[in-house]
């Protein structure tokens, strides 16, 4: 059975073959396969073939100009973005990354959150005072923000034994304060920069937006190698060469061969 089937595989693979020969050298069986048409066939191959190398020279030649020229308008747009973003992030920095947290309040790098039973609110810390006040029950940071209000979170230290509530010892209620001090002067410091800051950051977006000299060079080089492949010689000899045999094979058979 599996020389049978060997055999199957061989006649069909043939066949296929046979079809293909006629497909590509046409004008009937003889013209196709006989030895006495060898030479002609080969003629027309080894046209072909030069043809169809010279054409993938071309070919690739542009496809790597054509690459050079979207590699730069890639590496354009992404600078555009970045600058974009820069500046953006100068106009509205957001929260930032989370710092730290105590109780109520969680400090992340630009705001000041407190979270309550009565909802979230956000404090800016640029021109905040925060305050440490200790007390017999509660230790309290005081946080006035730039308007002049004033809100007090209350840190319970001294609690009856029967109640679950949280305590805080007085050193981290007070090194959490001094975070936010901390945090209020880089804030404040950020923000005295963020004028020069953005005003150089406009001005690399629009250089960067007029700066297509690398586009306009890769497009220069696309053009050339456009050209020279329409100018080349080989490629015109090969092409011309083609032409010739496939005239060959059409008096010789009166069938036009695929090129």
């Amino acid at each position: 059975m599996d020389a049978v089937r060997v055999v199957a595989v061989v006649v069909v693979g043939l066949g296929v073959w046979a079809l293909w020969r006629r497909h590509r050298y046409p004008g009937g069986w003889a013209f196709a396969l006989s030895f006495r048409h060898e030479a002609a066939r080969e003629a027309l191959a080894n046209a072909r073939s030069k043809a169809r190398d010279a054409a993938r020279r071309a070919d690739q030649a542009e496809a790597a100009a054509l690459a050079e020229l979207n590699a730069a308008k890639a590496a354009y747009e992404r600078r555009l973005h970045s600058l974009e973003q820069q500046a953006a992030r100068l106009r509205n920095p957001g929260t930032g990354p989370r710092v730290d947290s105590l109780g109520e309040l969680v400090l992340f790098k630009h705001p000041l959150v407190v979270t309550s039973t009565t909802g979230t609110r956000s404090i800016e810390l640029a021109g905040l005072d925060a305050r440490f006040d200790p007390g017999q029950k509660n230790h309290s940071i005081y946080l006035t923000d730039a308007t002049g209000r004033v809100h007090r979170a209350k840190y319970p230290h001294a609690l009856p034994a029967t109640e679950t509530q949280q305590r805080f010892d007085e050193d981290a209620v007070r090194d959490f304060a001094v975070a936010i001090q901390n945090a209020v002067a880089d804030e404040n410091h950020f923000r005295d920069q963020i004028p020069h800051q953005l005003t150089t950051a406009e001005q690399e977006l629009e250089e960067a937006r007029i700066d297509t000299r690398a586009q306009k060079a890769a497009r220069e080089r696309l053009s050339r190698v456009r050209q020279s492949n329409r100018q080349d010689p080989h490629r015109k000899v090969a092409d011309s060469e083609l032409i010739e045999a496939v005239k060959d094979w059409e008096t010789l058979t009166g069938r036009t061969p695929p090129t």
